[in-house]
């Protein structure tokens, strides 16, 4: 089981978006969950958008991050793929007294029963520096950042780069990270900031998400991207890019 985090500090960065597409393209070559860990629920909305708010209270991922219940038990089936939704409740996390280290590792125990049921997990995280955006940091294979083209944009990622490195120093664990740019143009303003991305030792730039009216549509209407389409290849792509990163000796084999 290989696990993903799609974070970044700044909103509008398309982070929602980036899980929701890449799951449904991951769950293409394996079973997947999505484990939303944003108080804001876009993924939930998303995955579930016929759940009732009532059933959201009883199964979501702050009752396994408390060790209230099970990870078994809070897992929801959709149509696209499983996901443990997230819950307005998040915001009392960091009120429970809970040590965000304890936290992280009672995440991985639970994680850890799942394990041979999953090949991808992909977890929305937080748009601010939270015990559940450490909790997930540290349990993952891989962090995807997602970056549009804001003057926001560095800044945002340096703040998350010292979030990731702060988790790794206190778990004495080293991170892979990636970029995944999204809504890019062609102009020179658009293409000076990729470029600077691309200058930040040791962090990958995947393949670029297109900006497009049909992912934002799709996106809203909590519908998967149409089969073939520009967007529904971009997400196809990444999928693709995102196991050569967390599996490489598997995709390797698979092609043999």
């Amino acid at each position: 089981m290989k696990v993903i985090s799609v974070s970044n500090i700044k909103g509008g960065s398309g982070k929602s978006t980036t899980v929701a597409h890449l799951a449904c393209a991951l769950a293409r070559r394996g079973k997947t969950l999505v484990i939303d860990f944003d108080m804001q629920g876009d993924v939930t909305d998303f995955s579930l958008p016929k759940l009732d708010i009532a059933e959201v209270e009883e199964k979501n991922i702050l009752r396994v991050l408390l060790g209230e219940s099970s990870i078994k038990n809070n897992i929801i089936k959709s149509e696209k793929y499983d996901i443990i939704p997230s819950t307005l409740s998040l915001s009392k996390l960091h009120k429970s007294g809970q040590d965000v280290s304890a936290l992280s590792l009672q995440f991985r125990r639970a994680l850890d029963e799942i394990k041979s049921e999953y090949k991808y997990v992909v977890m929305d995280t937080p748009g601010s520096a939270k015990h559940e955006l450490t909790a997930a940091i540290y349990n993952s294979d891989l962090i995807l950042i997602p970056v549009t083209p804001s003057k926001w944009t560095i800044r945002a990622v340096n703040l998350l780069l010292d979030e990731i490195a702060q988790t790794e120093t206190i778990f004495s664990q080293k991170k892979k990270t990636a970029f995944v740019p999204s809504l890019f143009g062609t102009s020179k303003k658009h293409r000076d900031l990729l470029e600077r991305l691309k200058q930040i030792e040791e962090i990958p730039t995947l393949g670029e998400i297109p900006k497009s009216e049909s992912i934002k549509t799709k996106t809203e209407k909590q519908e998967s991207l149409k089969k073939d389409s520009n967007p529904w290849h971009a997400f196809d792509r990444l999928a693709d890019e995102v196991v050569r990163l967390v599996d490489p000796e598997n995709n390797f084999l698979s092609f043999l």
